[in-house]
């Protein structure tokens, strides 16, 4: 049996487009759900130690979910673009001029501004590997330069391990940061406080309390940050540290030990001793964001599927640095006209005893 990939009605978007859900079904029959809505990871099911499909990515069963989520925006598994976490005030320079981008994160721009990619119904293509997500981001779009030619593909491999590749081609300068907004929780319910967690990094960006970084790369020795050693991610989210107290949690930028940017590289190991699920996290870029959950809230409906409640799930974005295009010091985040952005990830899911 080979990879199994069935298209399915999702809903429709306000003006009357399709919305189409792929289901991808693998050998073993662990499941990865994307959507064209945002180019959207849906869901995915492994089974767990006594075999049984559990869901470990968050998903809502309908477009409407989605669609009504907009109001608290949880960007629950979408393709974030054109820059995906924060740009200061909404504003930098490149070559000499000065861009204003939409602010949708009090005074700042975030993961693309409030039309950004989530929010796009992406043009799709399929084949017996997988499905690829192609979207046009024209110029001026959100504030950002140039016409840029965006592609999002999804694999699904036969041992469980959830492929995602992005290219991207745009004819100005511009800045670019493709990430996967995916929710995890290896328990499959409950907060995900429990889960282990380990993350290959040495060093973390510190923020503002608006959660812009303060140019500084701190070590995560001897902090709440310091996941050289897997521990449960609760065991120190209450201490009084100021940078968890600036994130109402954890939602900070590693720095993921490799040798070099473009190198594929172990940035996360997650497990759930509950259910035996474990899932290995595996990216080219430089950086990657974790986010506990801390803005989650279920007392806000959402049409077509509950909301998530307060850190019933985290979130691992690979990424280059936040506000890189205004931090002189932070890795180059600049797409040169006529170049090719690459960029993969994995998500590699397992079980332990």
């Amino acid at each position: 049996m080979s990879l199994k990939i069935e298209q399915e009605h999702f809903g429709n978007m306000p003006d009357g487009q399709e919305v189409v859900l792929f289901r991808m079904t693998n050998e073993e029959g662990a499941v990865a759900l994307v959507t064209s809505y945002g180019a959207t990871l849906a869901g995915v099911l492994v089974p767990d130690r006594e075999g049984k499909l559990i869901q470990v990515v968050k998903g809502f069963p309908s477009l409407d979910g989605y669609l009504a989520d907009l109001e608290i925006n949880t960007y629950l598994g979408a393709t974030c673009g054109r820059y995906a976490n924060r740009i200061a005030r909404g504003r930098f320079i490149l070559n000499g001029e000065e861009y204003s981008l939409a602010c949708n994160n009090g005074e700042n721009h975030l993961h693309g501004g409030p039309t950004g990619f989530h929010t796009k119904n992406w043009k799709y293509a399929v084949d017996k590997e997988g499905v690829e997500f192609s979207y046009t981001s024209k110029d001026g779009e959100e504030g950002y330069p140039g016409n840029l030619e965006v592609k999002v593909r999804y694999g699904w491999s036969a041992t469980n391990e959830l492929s995602i590749h992005y290219t991207a081609k745009c004819d100005k300068d511009t800045p670019i940061n493709l990430t996967s907004h995916a929710y995890f929780n290896l328990a499959g319910k409950g907060t995900v406080l429990e889960n282990e967690l380990k993350i290959h990094a040495d060093k973390f960006i510190p923020i503002h309390p608006d959660a812009i970084p303060t140019g500084e790369i701190r070590l995560v020795k001897g902090t709440a940050f310091d996941f050289s050693e897997s521990k449960k991610i609760g065991r120190d989210i209450a201490s009084k540290d100021e940078q968890l107290a600036a994130g109402n949690g954890y939602d900070h930028c590693f720095v993921i030990n490799k040798e070099e940017y473009g190198d594929l590289a172990l940035a996360v190991e997650m497990f759930a001793p509950s259910t035996g699920c474990k899932l290995n996290v595996w990216t080219d870029a430089p950086g990657i964001q974790f986010y506990s959950g801390n803005y989650l809230r279920s007392d806000v409906p959402a049409a077509g599927g509950k909301p998530l409640a307060f850190r019933e799930a985290c979130c691992f974005e690979p990424e280059f640095f936040p506000d890189s295009p205004n931090q002189a010091g932070f890795p180059d985040c600049i797409l040169r006209a006529g170049e090719t952005y690459d960029q993969t990830l994995i998500y590699q899911f397992s079980q332990e005893g």
